[in-house]
């Protein structure tokens, strides 16, 4: 399984997620979840990789409500404050 490092930002309601590892790779979603999925289906179109793991990398001023989590694909962190 091969893990990618995201960068999010948030841009009013939407989630703008960029893979870090390489480029071409940029896309979003209204939750998070909805991003995630639209992460693995551009990972498996642009690179042909099924089984990934993402670990999203947070602005430290992201407010969220909860949300499903997918436990185990998944890892959440937050960049330090600027």
């Amino acid at each position: 399984m091969t893990l990618f490092h995201v960068q999010v930002e948030q841009d009013g309601k939407w989630f703008i997620g960029r893979v870090l590892e390489r480029p071409g790779i940029t896309t979003q979603g209204r939750t998070l979840d909805e991003l995630v999925y639209m992460l693995r289906d551009a990972i498996e179109l642009m690179w042909g990789e099924k089984k990934v793991q993402l670990e999203l990398i947070l602005p430290h001023e992201t407010v969220t409500r909860p949300q499903r989590a997918r436990v185990g694909t998944t890892k959440r962190r937050t960049s330090p404050a600027a």
